[in-house]
């Protein structure tokens, strides 16, 4: 029985697609979601010429569509699984090996990007299983994004420690060029700052687990993978829940030294995330990107910063010290039953790391959100992520020309530059 045998047998929803025994030595399985693609040669070609590790590699692509897809994609898919057995039979070889699987047509209610990744990751995990590879790497791509030459070798100089759960992978949209409309390189600038802006500031905060979320630029050790319960089928946001599963794990990393590039393009595949906003934004429906203003995570520094008083506190003190928070965080945790979750922290922590570690359980990623959306609601107005963006760079103490692309590559720069360790 392998290592991941029994996650396989209750979680995996369809059986392994591949027949073919995965080559021996593969410590390496990228997993690319692919639906309605016609250009996917160009990711597989980028993967192609990037610098071998020392082991082999697969690559995994799924070819995927909902019951109720039109003719269109349909045919679509038809050319992309011919044209992937094609590409492979002519360049592959025992180093790089490229698999396509011909999804079946997927329930409506659960079709999208999260169901394909699972398909994709769960079959990546079952072949680790069959080499007995538990220290295997599963990354995360997809159809439209392409990667630097050193993508392969700083992955695996990135999970030489054993010790490592996951990473993610540093990223850079397009921001010019011939593919897309200036529109939409302008849309793309404003987006990605957004992105930067939003995890500089929970940084700023002391939230933990202040990581970029994007479903192509990821990868996870199997025998965490299956520890954690694999990939979620979301139709959206799988990335984000999916990352939040492991980063309380611990030594979770990330990767700056290798880059990919997504697509700057607009998309209508999914209901939130880069093409949704995208396309919000390029068609007028978004003039202005919004975001949450530093003051709100100033109360989140603020709440955070009284944790280490509310170690082995009585109820009576916890609720002084809570009272003492600014007006907008105290609302929102005391209604959210603070003070028991709490005590119930500290009936189980038998030290301050643990009751740090299981306060953010709860106050994970997902509570944070809700408390921002709470702030913005109750307390005080979104601001155009611009405003938000030079007010955080003042605060950093580094300067940045207040427009979009210049506040991008200051942003860029520092989190390039910087490894975030919590």
């Amino acid at each position: 029985m392998g290592f991941a045998s029994s996650y396989l047998s209750k979680h995996s929803l369809f059986p392994d697609f591949i027949d073919a025994e995965p080559i021996r030595g593969t410590s390496l399985i990228v997993v690319i979601p692919c639906f309605n693609e016609p250009d996917v040669l160009t990711s597989v070609e980028s993967l192609f010429v990037a610098d071998r590790p020392s082991f082999p590699v697969e690559v995994i692509i799924v070819v995927n569509s909902p019951e109720n897809s039109t003719q269109d994609v349909i045919l679509q898919n038809r050319n992309t699984v011919a044209q992937i057995m094609s590409w492979s039979k002519k360049y592959c070889n025992d180093h790089f090996t490229v698999h396509v699987i011909d999804a079946p047509a997927f329930p409506k209610k659960h079709a999208g990007a999260g169901l394909a990744r699972k398909a994709g990751m769960d079959e990546a995990l079952s072949r680790f299983n069959r080499l007995g590879n538990d220290n295997g790497i599963i990354v995360s791509f997809d159809a439209d994004s392409i990667c630097d030459r050193n993508y392969f070798t700083e992955l695996e100089n990135c999970f030489s420690s054993q010790e490592i759960t996951g990473c993610n992978i540093y990223f850079e949209h397009p921001l010019f060029g011939r593919d897309e409309s200036s529109a939409v390189y302008r849309a793309i600038t404003g987006y990605e700052l957004y992105l930067r802006y939003f995890v500089q500031a929970m940084r700023m905060a002391g939230f933990p687990y202040a990581y970029h979320t994007v479903g192509s630029c990821f990868a996870v050790n199997a025998k965490i993978y299956a520890l954690q319960g694999g990939m979620n089928r979301k139709t959206a946001g799988e990335d984000f829940y999916f990352l939040n599963k492991i980063f309380p794990l611990g030594n979770f990393t990330e990767l700056n030294t290798t880059r990919v590039i997504p697509s700057s393009r607009i998309s209508g595949r999914v209901p939130f995330g880069t093409g949704a906003t995208m396309k919000k934004i390029v068609s007028g429906d978004l003039p202005e990107l919004q975001t949450y203003p530093l003051e709100s995570f100033d109360e989140l520094f603020a709440f955070f910063s009284v944790l280490p008083g509310l170690f082995r506190a009585g109820e009576e003190s916890v609720r002084k010290t809570l009272n003492s928070l600014p007006r907008c965080i105290g609302s929102y945790i005391l209604n959210n039953g603070i003070v028991d979750i709490i005590s119930q922290v500290n009936q189980n922590s038998s030290g301050y790391h643990t009751f740090k570690k299981r306060f953010f359980v709860w106050f994970n990623a997902l509570r944070l959100l809700k408390f921002l959306n709470y702030a913005r609601d109750n307390c005080r107005d979104n601001k155009p992520v611009s405003q938000n963006a030079a007010d955080l760079l003042e605060r950093l103490g580094s300067y940045s020309e207040a427009t979009t692309g210049k506040l991008l590559c200051t942003y860029r720069k520092i989190q390039r530059d910087t490894v975030w360790k919590h």
